[in-house]
């Protein structure tokens, strides 16, 4: 199929009141530096970018919950008819149409236009309508700028624009800490990576794909000379990769945090699958 855009959907933005401007402007940088998108246009509720062939990267960008492939048309009822027989010529099967008119300008509504689509689709193509469980679900999104024809939702991970609620030091020792890492920069928060020694094992690659900034691993000797480090960069938590079955003490002032305190090993292993990591 020819897309000629990708739409950008977001979740606990909408819950962030007068916040929700610097919420948005963040996730758009973090796009733009995590996929290399030159421009992200925000919507009402969505963003949009013109496509690109390594559209999967998106899934990298904590905020997002999903994204769609998509044509973007002229809000215009002849266009849209026309056009949406061209993005499914080559299917065969059922159909459905789903239309979303956030642009309630547009002169017909939602349940009209399904039909008047959904007949001009069964007359001009291979499909046949089915409206319990059709095999494709042709989605019309109109717009306030254009209309959007896609198939498709791909998931993303949801969570918040990593770097909206602070930073945090990333005690790095072992696989698990990778997914410590992760699970709070899902939740918005910049890493600081650091480690009591560097023998090669401590890679932070999964990390830096995720993160919209460029990650350093900090070696220090022991704790004494990390708090004294921390003192110069006012971070005063360390999240550390500890689980039930591993929970020892660590001989520091700071703040310990341990996101996997509840998580068993094999959960461990399947969560940073899921993240990419092998």
């Amino acid at each position: 199929m020819d897309y000629s855009h990708i739409l950008l959907r977001y979740g606990e933005i909408f819950l962030k009141g007068k916040n929700k401007n610097f919420f948005e402007k963040k996730l758009a940088q973090n796009i733009k530096k995590i996929v290399g998108v030159k421009g992200v246009v925000r919507l009402r509720s969505r963003f949009v970018c013109e496509y690109i062939e390594n559209h999967v990267d998106l899934k990298r960008v904590f905020g997002l919950t999903s994204y769609s492939l998509a044509l973007r048309v002229d809000k215009d009822q002849e266009a849209i008819k026309e056009n949406v027989i061209e993005f499914v010529k080559d299917l065969k099967g059922t159909f459905k149409i789903a239309t979303k008119r956030s642009d309630k300008t547009f002169p017909i509504g939602s349940m009209d236009f399904n039909i008047l689509v959904g007949g001009h689709v069964e007359e001009n193509t291979n499909l046949i309508f089915d409206f319990e469980n059709p095999d494709y679900l042709i989605n019309i999104e109109i717009n306030q700028d254009a209309a959007y024809i896609f198939l498709d939702n791909v998931s993303c991970f949801g969570g918040l624009p990593t770097g909206v609620e602070g930073n945090v030091l990333l005690l790095v020792e072992n696989e698990a800490s990778l997914l410590a890492g992760l699970m709070f920069m899902k939740r918005g928060v910049a890493l600081f990576p650091i480690a009591f020694k560097k023998d090669g094992s401590q890679d932070i690659s999964i990390l830096q794909k995720y993160s919209p900034q460029e990650l350093n691993l900090i070696i220090v000797n022991d704790f004494k000379e990390l708090e004294e480090f921390t003192q110069d960069i006012h971070i005063d938590v360390l999240v550390s990769w500890q689980n039930f079955e591993s929970l020892k003490d660590y001989d520091t002032k700071l703040l310990v945090l341990r996101p996997l305190i509840a998580f068993d090993n094999t959960s461990i292993k399947n969560l940073l699958i899921n993240y990419g990591h092998t």
